[in-house]
C-alpha cells in the first residue's frame, strides 16, 4: 500500500502540469454559465413523426423548424462573438422568472401533446371522418408570478365552485362570468395523482377576470382512421401544429402536398384550425434556408414581418408565405 502511495505522488510529481493543463480544458467544455445561446436548428420531417393505416409517401417533404438553445461554455461564447446567427440570452430570459427549468420542459411537453391532439382534430374535421373526443383533461402548465393562488403547476383541473371542467372552454366560460376579485375555489389532481383543495383570487388581466395561468389540455380522439404519434422525448412545444395537421391530413387524404418539394413551416394551431405566432422565427428561417427548403410558411402578422426582413437583409432565395388558418396553407399548398 505504501509503494502504491509513493508510486502516485511521484507520478503526480512527474506529470502535475499535463494533469492541470487537462483539468483546465475539460473545465473549459463542461463548466456552464447562466446564458443560452439561440442559434438556427434544423428540419424535423413530420411525416417521420406520425404513424397512419394509409400505405401513402410524399415526393416531396412537410417540415417542422427548431431553434438551437445551447447551454454557454467558453468555446460556445466565443463562437457567438464571431456569428451573427448565433444569440447569447441570460438564462432568466429562456425561463420566466417564477419557474424552474424542469417547470418549462413539462410545460412544453404538455404542449406538444395538446399540440398533437389538436391537430389531429383539425385534420379529421377537414377530411370528413367521423370522430369523438373522450377523456379530455385540463392542465395547469404555468402560474404567472402577478397571479393568487396556490395552484401548482401539474395540478389537472376538476371542478370550480363544485361545477365540473369537462375542457378548456369550459373553465374559460364560467371565470368569463366571474369579477375581477372574486374568489373561487378549485378541485384538482396534482401532479402526484392526489386530490387537493385549492383557491384562487381573480386578478385583471387587460379588464378581465384571469386566474393568471397557462391551461393545456389534452385529450383523446377515436375514430376508425387511427394515427399513432412517434416524438422523442427530447422534442417538445406546440410551434409545429400547423405542420403536423398538414401531414395527417395529406395522410388522411392521400394527397400530395407538396409536389416534390421541401416545406417548411412554423406557428401553433388551435382547434379551430387557427395558426399562431411563435417565438424565434429568425433562426427557423436562417434554418430552413441552410437545408435548402424551397418554400417557408410563417404565422401572419409578426413573425411574417420579422421573417420577410430577414429574408431581405440575408437575400435568400425562399418563398415566404403568410397564413392565418390551416385553410390558407391548405389552399396555398393545393394550389402549387
Amino acid at each position: 500500500m505504501k509503494n502504491l502511495f509513493n508510486n502516485i505522488k511521484k507520478y503526480l510529481k512527474e506529470y502535475y502540469k499535463v494533469i492541470i493543463v487537462y483539468v483546465l480544458i475539460l473545465s473549459l467544455f463542461l463548466v456552464e454559465f447562466p446564458y443560452y445561446i439561440s442559434a438556427p436548428g434544423g428540419l424535423i420531417n413530420t411525416e417521420e413523426k406520425i404513424k397512419t393505416t394509409e400505405n401513402f409517401k410524399m415526393k416531396g417533404s412537410l417540415n417542422m423548424a427548431y431553434v438551437s438553445e445551447i447551454h454557454a461554455t467558453i468555446p460556445t461564447l466565443i463562437i457567438s462573438l464571431f456569428n451573427d446567427d448565433w444569440d447569447i440570452e441570460k438564462e432568466e430570459d429562456v425561463k420566466n422568472d417564477n419557474e424552474t427549468i424542469e417547470e418549462k420542459n413539462y410545460r412544453n411537453k404538455m404542449l406538444l401533446e395538446e399540440a398533437n391532439d389538436t391537430a389531429l382534430l383539425v385534420a379529421y374535421k377537414h377530411s370528413d371522418i367521423d370522430y369523438s373526443i373522450e377523456n379530455s383533461k385540463v392542465y395547469i402548465t404555468y402560474i404567472d408570478e402577478l397571479a393568487n393562488t396556490n395552484l401548482k403547476i401539474g395540478d389537472q383541473i376538476l371542478k370550480v365552485d363544485d361545477k365540473k371542467i369537462k375542457d378548456k372552454n369550459d373553465l374559460f366560460t364560467y371565470i368569463a362570468s366571474k369579477k375581477i376579485g372574486d374568489k373561487i375555489s378549485l378541485e384538482v389532481k396534482d401532479i402526484n395523482g392526489e386530490n387537493k383543495k385549492r383557491t384562487s383570487t381573480l386578478i385583471n388581466v387587460l379588464d378581465e377576470p384571469k386566474v393568471g395561468a397557462i391551461v393545456t389540455e389534452t385529450f383523446n380522439l377515436k375514430s376508425n382512421k387511427k394515427v399513432e404519434f412517434n416524438f422523442k422525448n427530447s422534442e417538445s412545444g406546440s410551434s409545429g401544429g400547423l405542420m403536423l395537421t398538414l401531414t395527417l391530413y395529406s395522410h388522411l387524404n392521400e394527397i400530395d402536398l407538396t409536389k416534390g418539394k421541401t416545406i417548411v413551416g412554423t406557428g401553433t394551431i388551435d382547434i379551430n384550425g387557427n395558426v399562431g405566432e411563435i417565438s424565434g422565427i429568425k433562426y427557423k428561417l436562417i434554418g430552413a434556408v441552410n437545408k435548402k427548403a424551397d418554400i417557408f410558411l410563417v404565422p401572419a402578422g409578426n413573425n411574417y414581418k420579422e421573417a420577410k426582413k430577414v429574408k431581405k437583409e440575408k437575400g435568400y432565395d425562399i418563398e415566404l408565405v403568410p397564413v392565418k388558418t390551416f385553410e390558407d396553407a391548405l389552399k396555398y399548398l393545393k394550389n402549387l
